[in-house]
């Protein structure tokens, strides 16, 4: 098994950012959890770099407000609003910002990927 430094700077995600993430804040397979679930999970700590690195952080966020299907909009809303929260933290891009919205997310997320690429 990977350490958890060796998981962390992995510069790419090849594996879903929420397991991994998972794995280091619980040390455990999340198995039979769905990709909501998981996010449930690890949503309040996205913002700890005691935790997950920043990049895992900034893909988890991600998935969380993009990629995720949830079972029902409560839901939905609860763990987006918390990922939204915590993004202002995790993308220094929105630290002033009122409120996080879901488009801000996707606007600096693809430009980090972007200076990602480039380095």
């Amino acid at each position: 098994m990977e350490n958890k430094e060796n998981i962390q700077n992995k510069e790419k995600y090849s594996e879903n950012p929420l397991v991994q993430a998972y794995r280091l804040t619980h040390e455990k397979e999340p198995s039979g959890l769905e990709d909501w679930q998981i996010a449930k999970n690890i949503v309040e700590i996205l913002d700890d770099a005691n935790w997950i690195s920043s990049g895992l952080a900034k893909e988890c966020i991600y998935h969380i407000v993009h990629l995720i299907s949830y079972p029902d909009n409560k839901t939905k809303m609860n763990i987006v609003m918390m990922a939204e929260e915590k993004a202002r933290n995790v993308f220094p891009e929105l630290s002033m910002a009122d409120e996080v919205h879901m488009d801000q997310i996707e606007y600096v997320y693809n430009k980090w990927k972007e200076k990602q690429k480039n380095e």
